[in-house]
């Protein structure tokens, strides 16, 4: 019976392969790590922008749906001539996913109505309204006050002129 030598070259090659796919196996899961974390700031962002955007449309859908609004008008147009925007109640609860807090406003963008037309025939409606220019603006952060989103919707309010 013959004994060899062994070197113990297969035990060293196979420990330094399986540092290796460790390596690789950690270095993956850093690379997966960043990727959801983008990911969950690009959703918090897109909630927090269209959470703005809702709640611009549920005031602005609240002038043409309700009759009673048309006072926070009124008085956004008096306080056109001293300089105050009025801050409107939110329309939206803060409950909405990722979001902390929500500012609302409306103000008018002149501080006298402007007739819409004018026409020479005598028993025409054109002209018997003036254009009042409004702008209603939100302001919306989330939880962490990371992101924050500001947009601005212009709209115009018709009302008879004393013309006619």
């Amino acid at each position: 019976m013959r004994l060899s030598h062994q070197q113990g070259s297969a035990l060293i090659v196979s420990l330094i392969m399986l540092t290796s796919v460790t390596f690789l196996a950690i270095l993956s899961l850093q690379s997966s790590t960043t990727q959801i974390k983008i990911v969950n700031n690009l959703q918090i962002k897109e909630d927090v922008f269209h959470t703005t955007k809702r709640e611009l449309r549920k005031q602005y859908d609240g002038y043409l749906d309700d009759i009673n609004k048309a006072d926070e008008l009124t008085e956004a147009f008096q306080n056109s001539a001293v300089g105050e925007v009025n801050q409107l109640l939110p329309e939206i609860s803060l409950t909405e996913a990722n979001v902390s807090a929500v500012a609302s406003a409306v103000e008018s963008l002149q501080a006298t109505p402007v007739n819409l037309n004018f026409s020479f025939a005598k028993n025409s409606s054109v002209g018997a309204l003036a254009t009042m220019k409004f702008e209603l603006t939100s302001d919306v952060q989330d939880t962490t006050a990371k992101f924050r989103s500001s947009q601005r919707l212009g709209f115009n309010y018709y009302i008879p002129t004393s013309s006619r």
